[in-house]
């Protein structure tokens, strides 16, 4: 393979995106990681040559760039909160929306020892990163798929998480009703209707199982509303993500299923209403 320096490889990946009207700025980043250097490193080495092995792998993840794959595939890891977890297409790229969640829910921590259910835990970022925050704690995490479940132990075992216990469970279908303090989850929630204005890479690449939900994206927020209060003690709270346009049908759900809850919504960074907290007794 011909040997480029760094910056000429990276004019040339750009280039090379920008005709393919994909993220330029993705190439950047994959050669950060793939070097480990950052970006004011990699300004420092710009003239020097491309090792041969980071080289091949930085072409050949270009190229499924090109192709709408996302970088943390490609890497097979995604940062969420400062921490890398392992990520394959059988689980979500974490998201900030959902960091900001987490960080309420770290906030929101009485202090004392919680026990926490993650539901549909995906690659189990958000478990993990309750489990690290307050090692006392015992987590539950549980999703249907058995796929996801192999790359959020992968993650528990990287970070020897071990109050952190993972189930294969669809909803609440294989978890006997004991009391949480806190339940949470970032369900599905985009519409099959919203599929042909979604990005390319998420369609191709990410999986359906964790991306849509019947009813307008609103089926799972009607069963969990529906079943939460079985499971949460006297001052349990539930925090759930969504999309930015549902909060309007989640008041009417949340005010016909939990009547006896406080329900607040929350705006992300980006100042669109993104997560919620239902809180038992607090009317």
């Amino acid at each position: 393979m011909e040997k480029l320096s760094y910056s000429n490889a990276l004019k040339r990946a750009f280039l090379m995106l920008k005709q393919e009207k994909k993220f330029p700025e993705d190439a950047e980043y994959l050669m950060e990681e793939l070097t480990g250097f950052n970006y004011t490193q990699l300004q420092l080495h710009r003239n020097e040559d491309v090792p041969g092995k980071i080289m091949r792998q930085f072409h050949d993840g270009v190229v499924r760039l090109g192709m709408d794959e996302p970088v943390q595939y490609i890497l097979g890891n995604a940062y969420f909160m400062g921490r890398s977890f392992t990520v394959n297409q059988d689980v979500l790229i974490p998201r900030q929306e959902t960091e900001e969640m987490v960080q309420k829910i770290i906030d929101d921590h009485t202090g004392k020892k919680e026990n926490i259910w993650d539901i549909g835990t995906g690659s189990g970022v958000i478990a993990i990163s309750l489990g690290l925050a307050f090692p006392e704690d015992d987590i539950l995490g549980t999703d249907i798929s058995k796929e996801a479940l192999k790359i959020a132990e992968l993650n528990a075992d990287n970070y020897q998480a071990d109050n952190v216990f993972l189930k294969q469970s669809d909803l609440f279908e294989k978890v006997i009703p004991e009391p949480f303090d806190v339940i949470v989850s970032n369900p599905p929630y985009i519409s099959h209707q919203e599929k042909s204005v979604m990005d390319p890479s998420v369609i191709k690449y990410e999986p359906d199982l964790a991306l849509y939900g019947d009813e307008f994206g609103l089926k799972f927020y009607q069963d969990i509303s529906q079943n939460a209060d079985k499971y949460l003690t006297e001052n349990g709270i539930l925090y759930m993500e969504f999309g930015y346009h549902q909060k309007s049908a989640l008041e009417e759900i949340f005010a016909k299923n939990m009547p006896g809850y406080k329900v607040e919504f929350y705006k992300d960074m980006s100042g669109n209403y993104r997560y919620l907290k239902a809180e038992k007794g607090k009317i």
